[in-house]
């Protein structure tokens, strides 16, 4: 595939997945070629993933060149999202009987920061007759601020849409890169103004959590471009300690280094993740509460029929492919789920790095992302606000590809051998 072919693969994939995840869904109440297009584009931009030169970071003189443009762009973006986001939180109040995350997460954190550690993971009467909290610390521990100056929570969510859409923005070049790196532009202009204006559609900003772990996510995809092991440990460690949705890439990173001989990242990578789920989880909350995590998917299935039956617009009205299973076929759901994550990644890192004849540049970046896919498109549960994690790992992937110059792609393209 030539230059410009695989440049324009990657970004007319990258422009499809963002579309069918945002806009699609408007496109009728039968999402059902909505989740076959957005499978498809997904699965296009791993391809393209894999086509292109090794993905890299941009230099400080690349930040310096399109910051004129850049630093309005963000500015208008902060005040859109003010104005945006306290109008949701006027139209929809934290409400537990509507949607209960946050408010869990709120009294976590008044136990928290009173120092009863031990028993932030203990039920919570006053919301559903003794709920038991869920939330893994990365995911909760980021709002204590807000409970601290008692702000309204979805004000750290807010940011957290903020800080990724920034680093979204500046990693992208626009100055000699054609229209690559407006389009862009554009493609996460539109990604923006989804998530704060159509807010009655997936409810990112009113009532999740979600935009801590999009951050967390384009850390960790930051990380992989870099292949600093350290920094993937950490941001991993974040990332799993918010969601599991990258648990399947895990063991196929350690097959990626062993196979390379990388021996001292593969230790660093494993070191760094094991310390810091001992010192962020296990040693401050101990042995129950991790056992508490264990046991959550043993309630998936009867969580994910309840949907069904009292919410079933959850299924349709979003990517996923759990409305192809049916209330009735949840277990079997659940089993692919389990089943997927984990092979699906594993082959795909095994066949790319024993396949002889192409020179893969990206091979971790892009099972990285196919184990997102995997994940998100067989999640139990699809509500509608978790898919745009897989969303910001895509822009800052093409952020990432779509620089090179053609002679620096012609000096290391992928051959045939």
């Amino acid at each position: 595939m030539n230059f410009n072919a695989r440049k324009n693969l990657l970004l007319f994939s990258l422009a499809a997945e963002t579309f069918m995840g945002s806009y699609g869904l408007l496109l009728g109440q039968d999402t059902t070629v909505v989740s076959i297009l957005y499978l498809i584009a997904s699965l296009c931009f791993i391809l393209a993933i894999l086509l292109s030169q090794k993905a890299r970071l941009p230099t400080f003189p690349d930040f310096k060149k399109d910051s004129y443009l850049k630093w309005p762009l963000l500015a208008l973006m902060i005040v859109l999202a003010f104005f945006t986001s306290r109008y949701w939180m006027d139209q929809i109040p934290l409400d537990p009987d509507f949607a209960d995350m946050l408010p869990i997460i709120k009294v976590m954190n008044e136990r928290f920061l009173s120092g009863e550690w031990r028993h932030v993971y203990d039920p919570i009467p006053e919301i559903w007759n003794g709920t038991r909290p869920i939330y893994l610390p990365a995911m909760w521990l980021p709002y204590t601020p807000a409970v601290i100056m008692k702000l309204d929570m979805r004000w750290i969510t807010v940011i957290a849409l903020l800080m990724s859409f920034s680093i979204v923005i500046f990693s992208i070049r626009l100055r000699g890169n054609h229209y690559f790196g407006y389009c862009q532009i554009v493609i996460a202009a539109l990604l923006f103004w989804w998530l704060f204006a159509r807010n009655d559609v997936h409810s990112l900003i009113s009532m999740s959590e979600e935009g801590v772990v999009i951050f967390y996510f384009v850390l960790l995809s930051l990380a992989i471009i870099s292949d600093n092991a350290f920094l993937i440990g950490i941001a991993a460690s974040c990332c799993l300690l918010s969601r599991y949705s990258m648990i399947g890439w895990l063991v196929p990173c350690l097959i990626f280094y062993a196979f390379q001989k990388e021996y001292r990242k593969l230790l660093i990578f494993s070191v760094t993740g094991i310390t810091c789920f001992i010192l962020f989880f296990l040693i401050p909350f101990g042995y129950t509460a991790l056992e508490q995590m264990i046991s959550l998917p043993s309630h998936y299935v009867s969580f994910a029929k309840h949907v069904w039956e009292f919410s079933p617009e959850v299924y349709w009205l979003n990517p996923g492919l759990a409305k192809f299973f049916g209330p009735h076929s949840m277990g079997i759901l659940h089993a692919t789920l389990l089943v997927m994550s984990f092979v699906v990644p594993i082959l795909f890192m095994c066949i790319c790095l024993y396949q002889k004849k192409w020179k893969f540049q990206n091979i971790n970046l892009a099972c990285f992302k196919l184990s997102l896919v995997v994940f998100y498109q067989l999640i139990d549960v699809p509500y509608g606000y978790l898919f745009y994690t897989s969303s910001f790992v895509s822009l800052i992937i093409a952020s990432s590809l779509l620089t090179e110059s053609l002679e620096v792609w012609k000096s290391g393209s992928l051959e045939v051998s």
